[in-house]
């Protein structure tokens, strides 16, 4: 059902979460292709979502009708798990592989002044606006929609930081230590 001449719709200015849209990250299933993916979090009373939901239903309803029955991972926009203040919003991209066997490349990611995207990885509680394609699917256990991400643009920035998980540990007197260049020898007594 996916029409490739789908309009581009586009997301109010959303806080992110999970942003894989610098590089394609492996799926739960490991035969599925690598895909780029994004939540988008939406306080649930802001008119913004409201419209924005409704412009998903509506989407929904002109794709399937009123009487399809709808799958349980159908719909896109969800409450969030730990705050039913907050809806979350999923788009995901997989990554296609040309017939010459090159691949597509991903969404294109721009910043708050529409200049090509640095590269740097986006952290949690960025700021951004989706550009998206639906596609629409039915399937034995129901019918649905997915939102495919085209494009994001990088209101506010938080960088992705990996925590150095050993900055927690202390020195510890008379342990092991890895020896280094520094500290080997040849069998003469000779630093090397």
């Amino acid at each position: 059902m996916t029409d490739s001449n789908a309009k581009v719709l586009y997301t109010p200015l959303a806080e992110a979460r999970w942003a894989y849209l610098i590089e394609p990250r492996p799926q739960m299933d490991p035969d599925k292709p690598l895909a780029w993916s994004v939540d988008l979090v939406f306080p649930a009373g802001d008119p913004k979502t409201i419209d924005f939901h409704k412009k998903l239903e509506d989407a929904f309803v002109a794709e399937h009708g009123t009487k399809k029955r709808r799958s349980d991972k159908g719909f896109p926009l969800k409450p969030d798990k730990n705050d039913p203040d907050l809806l979350v919003c999923k788009f995901k991209a997989q990554q296609l592989v040309r017939r010459d066997g090159t691949t597509a490349p991903g969404p294109k990611l721009i910043d708050a002044k529409k200049q090509p995207w640095d590269g740097s990885a986006i952290g949690n509680g960025s700021k951004l606006i989706v550009a998206f394609k639906l596609h629409a699917w039915d399937r034995p256990e129901g019918c649905g929609i997915s939102l495919i991400p085209r494009a994001a643009q990088v209101v506010h920035f938080v960088p992705y930081l990996e925590e150095d998980a050993t900055e927690g540990f202390e020195e510890q007197a008379g342990g092991y230590t890895v020896p280094g260049v520094a500290d080997e020898f040849d069998e003469f007594g000779d630093e090397l």
